[in-house]
């Protein structure tokens, strides 16, 4: 570690002394054992990097994706993310040997940006397994290196230093993900998701997700990735702790509004419908001031990611205080902690040529939909008898045959018994009026079948 430290020192130096350096052979010495340090971390790292390649199914549509991986088990395991992996239909993993192996995916976490896919190789072959760190002694300032297959240019290196920590970043959904980024300027270009960053101990600190711009690049914490591993390998299920409700900053305008101009906490601007929050009386306009014996406070909304973290990692059934403010005086609220509603809707491929989506909380809060009960048609294919009988992307499907269809498993068992009728009626809620499709099941053929893409 010493000699890390005076090797860093003496490049800098270097580029702020270059002529005097150059004269003298023993800082150019000093500054090849850095460069050596470098090109020994990278040539350990590398070979625990895989290429990989996935074939995806996007409603009618095939297309090829690529990414990286980290194995971190001689028995097969490769760490990757979630949006590498999500809708395939085929995963395809490649050596640092060229040797290729398909990959069975063995679990993955939407709100983590992680996946877990797993190769069998045979027991001649040796696989090379990176050295995990520990991602919370990670300082700001300390020089990385990103391994990774941008542009499908297999396991380039590039090197920087640790940007920032505590990045906050949104998926498209209105629940942001459960990540305290390590931003990095170590290059991380479309094709490096999912390789590591490695500090200049040789330990794997992150599993690089994805970059903005040329030099703004985000890492998932290994202590996060390990984390997550052990849940997908032990129960494939991801549990998480909830509440229910969205916050806000309590800027210094708010805060002054409510004639507290020195209050810190976080603002709650909504409460949802059957969460935990609006069953122990959380209302719109109360101020967050702790939770358990944890101090809150947010005046910006990279701030609110605290709260989320901790909510998310308490065990459901766990009771929690709550103190809050409310109409001039402080309230302790004691609320027992639910669990989050599935982020990742189930898909069902229909033969009649639509394809129908549940609809979790997110998605009724996403696409500001009318009603929780049904399912919402994502996608309809032209020229199919789902086009003819006029049904059209966004309807969300009540009843099929009128028989009601309030959730997703029920849809698909009730579409199922009525799959061989030569006509079935649907009953569709577009926007806020109530329409009827008719679908002409006769000219479907009948050795057709449906398609389920659970989780993909």
């Amino acid at each position: 570690m010493l000699k890390i430290r005076i090797a860093i020192m003496a490049l800098l130096f270097i580029m702020v002394s270059v002529p005097k350096i150059y004269a003298d052979s023993k800082g150019l010495e000093i500054f090849d054992e850095l460069k050596s340090l470098i090109i020994s971390v990278s040539d350990s790292i590398t070979p625990a990097v895989v290429h990989i390649e996935v074939i995806k199914k996007q409603d009618t549509q095939r297309f090829e994706s690529i990414g990286s991986g980290l194995i971190i088990d001689s028995t097969g395991y490769i760490l990757t993310n979630e949006h590498v992996v999500d809708k395939y239909v085929e995963v395809m993993v490649t050596l640092e040997s060229k040797r290729e192996y398909r990959a069975e995916v063995i679990g993955a976490d939407k709100l983590t940006d992680l996946a877990l896919i797993k190769i069998e190789v045979p027991a001649d072959v040796k696989l090379k397994v990176a050295h995990l760190g520990n991602s919370d002694s990670l300082q700001v300032g300390e020089w990385v290196i990103a391994v990774g297959n941008p542009y499908g240019f297999d396991r380039t290196v590039s090197f920087g230093i640790v940007s920032g920590k505590g990045r906050v970043l949104t998926g498209q959904s209105t629940t942001p993900l459960l990540n305290d980024f390590i931003q990095t300027d170590a290059a991380i270009a479309p094709g490096s998701s999912g390789g590591p960053l490695v500090n200049l101990r040789g330990e794997v600190i992150g599993i690089n997700s994805r970059g903005l711009g040329q030099t703004q690049g985000f890492t998932i914490p290994i202590n996060v990735a390990i984390e997550i591993r052990d849940k997908l390998l032990k129960s494939g299920n991801i549990e998480r702790g909830w509440l229910g409700m969205v916050t806000q900053p309590l800027n210094r305008s708010y805060a002054k509004y409510l004639g507290k101009p020195d209050m810190e906490g976080v603002l709650v601007s909504d409460v949802f419908e059957e969460s935990p929050a609006r069953k122990y009386g959380i209302k719109p306009g109360d101020v967050l001031l702790k939770y358990g014996d944890e101090i809150l406070s947010a005046e910006k909304d990279d701030d609110l990611n605290k709260l989320t973290l901790m909510v998310a990692q308490t065990p459901v059934g766990t009771e929690k205080t709550l103190s809050i403010y409310r109409d001039g005086e402080i309230r302790n609220i004691k609320i027992i902690i639910g669990e989050q509603p599935k982020i990742k809707a189930d898909e069902y491929e229909t033969k009649f040529g639509f394809t129908a989506k549940e609809i979790t909380d997110d998605m009724y809060r996403t696409f500001m939909l009318e009603t929780r009960d049904g399912v919402l048609v994502s996608f309809v294919d032209v020229g199919t008898v789902a086009d003819k009988a006029d049904l059209t992307d966004g309807d969300v499907i009540t009843t099929v045959n009128s028989k009601p269809t309030p959730d997703f498993k029920t849809f698909k068992k009730v579409l199922s018994g009525a799959s061989e009728q030569n006509y079935i009626l649907l009953s569709v809620l577009r926007g806020k009026e109530h329409y009827l499709c008719l679908l002409d099941a006769s000219s479907v053929p009948a050795d057709s079948s449906d398609v389920s893409a659970k989780d993909k």
